[in-house]
Order: structure tokens, then sequence, then C-alpha cells
């Protein structure tokens, strides 16, 4: 039986054991609706990668510049901000040659008991925590600063949060109170950006080495999805984790006593020995007028000590005015001064710019101390004077290459390359010994040649450059056992090895050639699922036809057509755009394969080579053939009709041509456009062709028919000169303009014309149409007979079976109309038997 006592009793209980200290729950705005609201741009995205790589390349040692993290202690007035951010943006422009600037934008502040705790927590800084709006107004600033050009960093406290930001920043920085907190070592792993951890408030350095190593692991850990879901989140690790002293309850710790001590720490636990000093907090003992005085400090470090090199990043805390100011009791926020920090106090603007200045000295001495030690070590201690001391040097190198590479290593190793580079400057390559001695450091160039880190991989490359300018043809036993594992550093995803690789084996292809290598290169421009492989192949292949000579090439040419034939059909268009440019310089040293070269070659690779089939070139046109006929006819052997309209002359009187073309029988005279020559329509359809089978050319009859009477003449133009239109022919009747087609094939001489023929068949039809009888019996255009050569004119004779007029011309796809006279009309598809030729002064009865 239901008890309700019972039941309220059990609600209390469930009251008493959830929620007891949640006083509200309001709905978050889940993070894909924030990041569609506001989304990332093109611009802004630029920044922020160009942020994380040249961040990334420092923190590895890959760039010798110096990252600085500078801004506001934490930002309350996003307009204030963006001001700092200009002047900002303005300076990093003509500092980027020494310092990589990264603007500080805090959102989240952690507190050592209760205050106010960022942009984000409470936007309004009157304890109204509208988090939605602080998000919102979050995304939009860090928006707006990458859209100017410049890089933002921030702190990460809360662990959801980077949601909601994440893709907008280049650097961010786990405070000192949470750097031993598990769940931000976890979120530091799965970031994708280079992550810097303070060492705790107390001044100990070593939990920021843990946290190190354990965001460098992969770590499976509840977060949620960009959809706002609760998810369980796997990470891979972030490589690009780095240490910060910011000094503690003891003391500054960034001099050079404590940066020597901390660096061999970092090393002995096998993490980066690089790190970044705060110019503030501890360092400062919390003091913001000895912030100079630190980065002072750091400038000196990075130009006259050994400690300087592991010196990668500076943060300073920085805005419009300096100092620091409270959020008024009574909510006022129009008593704050604008510009001013409500956190911790800060530099001016002209401090900061004076400290920033003072780095970027301290970065270009250490970049001259560094060049001036390598040129030293390198020239003073390895020069070659004999094959003896070759090898005493060598193996002494040989030793500093046999390591393992790791943070501690990779420059010695990087050290001992430079010293083989230096031996093979100095003529070591001449001494016989020179190649089995190198044999024995082949597995340690290659490794170097494979390294991650840019500068270690890149001198490698340059030792097997250096070798091939040296010994030519003689680096063969050499280039066998390095040439493949350089051919894979033409794969890679980073851009700066790609291009390194292509140009280390192009040079050594341009001095030694290296045919031997032809069919592995051919085999990668073939067959590598790899595209950027199959790219830099193509490359090497271009320089392998241009360098190497026949003889050396011919052994593998057909591997070498294969190669061109798979790459111009390529899906990579870098790849197909080298092999059309193989193919050019192949054709023209290798002229006598090029037919057969042709004859295997795919249509579509033939496209693309833009190779012209013989066999199955496109007929020309009829309209095509017969405007090519007109323009080879000289201008006064012309229809007048179809000869150019003359301009008028100073006088105002038109030439003689003009008139003569209005005087003719049928010529049209509504308006200027009279005169001027009009092209002959192609037919809807083509008729029965003139060549014969065996290529002779048959005369053409044209039959002109009158529907009224069905009276029939038949124009024969015939096939040249010297052979008249004969009576017997049995040939199809053809079209004129495709009788001149088939004329044109072989250039005849005219012997006798009617201009009124033609001009007949080739005026338009909406024009005056002359009748049959005084087209034929008109005296004022008389035949004639040239001496000179036709330009591929067809002869044409009249014969009329009546001299009843004809209206028009008969279209070769109309149907002729039914004729009174069977007899005459029965067979129109044979020609009418034309009469005796008459000279000049006969007429036509």
């Amino acid at each position: 039986m239901y008890n309700s006592s019972d039941n309220h009793r059990y609600v209390h209980a469930l009251n008493e054991l959830d929620d007891v200290n949640i006083k509200r729950i309001r709905p978050l705005i889940p993070p894909q609706i924030l990041m569609e609201d506001l989304p990332l741009t093109e611009s802004a995205a630029a920044t922020i990668v160009k942020g994380r790589k040249a961040a990334e390349a420092i923190i590895n040692g890959d760039d010798d510049r110096l990252v600085v993290v500078v801004g506001p202690c934490s930002i309350h007035n996003t307009t204030a901000a963006l001001e700092y951010a200009d002047n900002l943006r303005a300076y990093a422009e003509t500092a980027s040659d020494d310092l990589c600037i990264i603007m500080r934008v805090y959102f989240e502040k952690p507190r050592t008991t209760v205050g106010w705790k960022g942009l984000i927590n409470d936007p309004d800084l009157n304890n109204n925590y509208a988090i939605n709006k602080g998000l919102r107004k979050a995304r939009t600033l860090l928006l707006d600063i990458s859209e100017k050009g410049l890089p933002a960093g921030c702190e990460l406290l809360d662990t959801i949060s980077p949601q909601y930001i994440g893709d907008l920043i280049s650097w961010g920085a786990i405070g000192a109170r949470t750097t031993e907190s598990q769940v931000h070592r976890e979120l530091a792993s799965g970031m994708s950006v280079p992550i810097g951890f303070k060492n705790g408030t107390d001044g100990n350095v070593k939990i920021a080495v843990d946290a190190i190593k354990s965001a460098e692991s992969s770590h499976c850990f509840l977060s949620v999805t960009k959809q706002g879901l609760s998810a369980i989140v796997e990470t891979q690790g972030n490589k690009h984790c780095h240490i910060i002293l910011r000094g503690g309850g003891d003391g500054p710790n960034y001099e050079e006593q404590y940066v020597e001590n901390y660096v061999k720490q970092l090393q002995k636990s096998g993490v980066n020995p690089r790190l970044m000093i705060d110019c503030s907090h501890g360092n400062s003992s919390k003091d913001y007028r000895k912030q100079p005085i630190v980065s002072d400090n750091i400038s000196h470090q990075l130009s006259a000590t050994e400690t300087g090199k592991y010196i990668v990043g500076v943060m300073i805390e920085s805005n419009l005015v300096e100092g620091n100011q409270s959020i008024p009791d009574d909510g006022d926020l129009s008593k704050l001064v604008y510009g001013k920090s409500v956190t911790d106090a800060c530099v001016n603007w002209d401090d900061t710019v004076r400290m920033l200045d003072n780095l970027r000295e301290g970065v270009r001495n250490r970049r001259r101390r560094a060049a001036v030690a390598a040129s030293t070590w390198i020239t003073q201690r390895y020069s070659c004077e004999s094959a003896s001391d070759f090898e005493t040097k060598f193996r002494v190198l040989i030793k500093k290459l046999d390591v393992v590479e790791h943070e501690e290593t990779w420059q010695q190793i990087d050290d001992a390359l430079k010293g083989l580079v230096s031996l093979v400057k100095a003529g070591a390559t001449k001494f016989e010994t020179f190649v089995p001695t190198m044999k024995q450091a082949v597995k340690y160039i290659n490794n170097a040649a494979l390294s991650e880190r840019t500068r270690l991989s890149g001198t490698a490359l340059t030792l097997f450059e250096e070798m091939a300018r040296m010994m030519e043809t003689r680096i063969t036993p050499l280039s066998d056992m390095m040439f493949p594992t350089i051919m894979k550093t033409c794969g890679r995803a980073n851009k700066v090895f790609v291009t390194r690789g292509i140009k280390c084996l192009t040079t050594a292809i341009t001095y030694s050639h290296l045919p031997e290598q032809t069919p592995r290169i051919c085999d990668a421009a073939s067959t590598d699922p790899n595209k950027t492989v199959r790219s830099s192949a193509a490359k090497l292949l271009m320089s392998i036809v241009s360098c190497c000579t026949v003889p050396e090439l011919s052994p593998h040419l057909t591997l070498v057509e294969k190669a061109i034939a798979t790459g111009v059909v390529d899906a990579n268009p870098d790849a197909r755009t080298t092999a059309r440019q193989s193919y050019e310089i192949y054709i023209k040293r290798f002229s006598n394969r090029v037919e057969a070269f042709h004859a295997g070659l795919s249509s579509t690779a033939r496209k693309y080579l833009k190779i012209e089939d013989k066999n199955s070139a496109k007929p020309q046109s009829q309209f095509a053939a017969f405007r090519q006929q007109q323009q080879r006819q000289p201008l006064r052997d012309r229809p007048t009709a179809q000869r150019p309209v003359a301009r008028s002359n100073s006088a105002g009187t038109s030439t003689s041509a003009a008139s003569a073309a209005s005087s003719q029988p049928g010529a049209s005279t509504a308006g200027p456009s009279a005169n001027r020559p009009r092209p002959v329509r192609p037919m809807a359809r083509q008729g029965p062709t003139a060549m014969r089978r065996d290529g002779a050319v048959a005369p053409v009859p044209l039959t002109i028919t009158d529907p009224a009477s069905a009276a029939v003449a038949t124009v024969t133009i015939a096939a040249t000169a010297s052979e008249p239109a004969s009576a017997t022919s049995q040939e199809p009747i053809l079209t004129p303009v495709a009788a001149a087609t088939a004329a044109a094939a072989a250039p005849p001489k005219i012997v006798a014309r009617s201009s009124s023929v033609e001009r007949l068949i080739m005026s338009p039809q909406h024009e005056s149409k002359p009748n049959m009888t005084q087209l034929l019996t008109n005296s004022s255009q008389p035949d004639f007979v040239s001496d000179k050569p036709a330009a591929d004119s067809a002869h044409a004779s009249v014969s009329p079976s009546s001299t009843t007029p004809v209206s028009r011309v008969a279209s070769p796809v109309e149907t002729v109309p039914t004729a009174v006279n069977s007899e005459t009309v029965s067979d129109t598809s044979k020609p009418v038997t034309p009469p005796a030729t008459t000279t000049p002064g006969d007429k036509a009865t």
C-alpha cells in the first residue's frame, strides 16, 4: 500500500545527498554554436598558424629569435586591449627579425583566495557572472587581434574554456598554481599550441619539470566536445612544452647561476632544456618597476654567457598606463582609468618599447657570437693537410657522432657534421682513403638527415652536397648508400625538409650526374603513393635528363619514357608540369626515339603533351575552306560584289571599285553595308563529296530550278582548269562551297570563269534575284582568259536546258519541285550534257 510519508522522506533524503551546495545551474552555450556565430577568418587563421610555427621552431632550437609574450596582466576593457594591440603590432613588424612577439591576452585569473576571476567569468565586473557573454567577448577580441596580424597567447585555467577559444591562440601557459594539477597536465597534452609550465609559487622547479614530462605523454580523461557533450578524450602528447621561470617565495630565479642549474636539471630529466623567463611576479618581487632590471639581465645573458643559448622566451606585463587599480566597490566603472590594469601592476608602453629594444640587441649579440664561434671552430681545427691528418681528425669526429640523438646531444652531432664538411672543403676527397673512411660515417649522416631538427638535417644534406661538388663521378659508392635516405626527406610533410632534399639531390646530379640512380628516381616518379615524393622525383628526373650524357642515360631510356608518360597524367599538377618540361628536354636530346615514344603514349598523355595525331586530324569545314580560298585569291580576280568597299579619299569621292560594285546587276542599294563582302554561310547539310576514292576530283554539277516553270539549268564547277567538265561524269552532286573545298586541295589555273554565275551562287537569298536569261546573256561581264596562276578558284560553265527565268538556287537539302516536263527532270542526279565551249565573244543560247 502506498505511503505518502515514506515518499516524502525519500525525496528529502535525495536532496540531502545531491547538489547540496549548488545554488543555481544555468545553461551554457555549446562551443560549436559560438564558433559558428564567430567563425575563424582566413586572415586570422594565417596569423595564428604563423605564430604557432614560429614559437615551435624557437622552442625547439631551430630559430635563433626570442619569443616575447607581452601585454596586460589581464583583459577587462576590450577597447583598450585593441588599442594596445595596434601599438604592439606596429612594433612587431619592425622587430620580426629578432623577436617573435605574441600578445598576452589573459581572460582567466587564478586567485590565491578570492577576487575578480577574469573577463570570461565576470565580463561586467559586477559579480553577475554572465559567462556566456564573457565567452563571446573573449572570442571576439581574439578574432580582432588575430586579424590585425598579431598572434595571441592565453593562460589555460578552466579545462573547458579552451574548447571555445583554443583555435584562436598561438601559445598557452599553465600558471604557477595549476602546474602541479593533473587535469591541467592532461589538458596541455592535448593542446595544439606550445605550452609553458611555470615553476610553483614557492619557487619549486621540479613540479614544472614533472609537468613537462607528463604533458609529453598520452592521456585519457573526461572532457566535453565542441557540441557540449560529455566525452572521453584520448591525447597523443604535446612535444612543444617548456618551463617558465617566474621566481618564488625564496626570491628571483632569472640570474645566470639559476639558469645554468635549471638547464642541467632539465637535461638530466631528458626534457627540453630551453626555457622562458618571466620578468614579473616573483622575479620582480611583485614590483612592476623592477621588470626592466630583469630584462636587462636577460639581454646580458643572451649577449655574453653560455646560458644565453638556452633562453628562448621572455614574459612582460605591460599596459597603456603603468601601475594598477581596484574595481570600484559601488560598481561605477566610469571611475576606472582607461588602459590601466585591474589586477597586477604593469609597466607603461614607453618602458615596454625600451625593454623590447634591449632584448633585440641581446639577440643580435648572441647571433654574432654563435657565428664567430662556428667559423673559428671549423677553420682552426679542421684543416686537412694529408691523408693521415684526415684520418686522425675523422676518428675524433666519428666519436662525437656515435651517440643517441636527444636534446643534450644533437648539438654535438651537428658540430661533428660541420667538421666533416670542413674536411671535405679542405680537400680530403682527393685522398684514396676518403671513400672507405667516409663509409664508416654514412649511417650517422643518414640518421641526421632524417632528424626532426631542421638544423641537424640541413647540415647532413650540406655534407652530401659538398662531397658531390668535390668528388663528381667518384661519389658513386657513397651515393648508393646515401641517395635513398635523402630521397625520403623529399616526401616529408614539412616543406623545409622537402625543399632542402630536392636542392641537395639536384646539386649532386648536376656535378656527379648519378645515372645509376635513374631507375630509383623513375620508380618513385611513377609508382610512389606519396604525391610529394612523386613531385620531387619528377624534378630529379628532369635534372637527370638534362645533365646526364647520352651514353650514361641510354641504358635507362625505357624507364625514363615510362616515367614521363606516367607523370604527364599524374593527379598532382606539380608532377604533371615537371613531366612536361622533362618531355621537352627529352625530345630535343633523343630525337631519334620520338616517334617510337609517341606511339606508346595513351590518348590522355598525348593530349597533355599537345601531340597532334596526323591520322585523326579534324577535317576542314566548308566555310573555313571557302574563306581560306577567298583570302588567297587576288583582289582584282574576285567577283566585284565580294571586293572590300573602298573608303572615301580626301576629296570626298569614293573609289571606282565601290562604284563598279553598285552598278552590277542585282547589287543592293539599301545602304552603305550593301557593298560589303558577304560571307557564304555553311549549308545545313553537306552534299555528296566531289572526291573520288582514288583521290581524283570529279566535276561538280549544280542544278538550278525555277519552281514555276520547272526549267532546269546545270552549272558545272570543274575540278581543274586543265580538265573541263565532262558530259559523261556520273559523280554525285556537291554544294558550291564543298566543291571549292575539294578544288583547294589542288590549286588550279583559271582558263575561263563566269563572274555572273559566281555572283549568283554566292549572293544572299534576300538580295535582288536576276533571272536566268539576263544572267546567261549579260555581255557586260564577258568571260576572260587569265595568264596568271589561279588563286584556288573553281572554273564554272553554264549549260541551260531552257531559257525560262530562274528565281533562286536550289538548296542541296531541299526537295526539287515536281517538274512539268517529266523527261527533263526525271533524273536530277545526272548532270545535263553541256554545249560546246564558247569563245568570250559568243553568247549562250
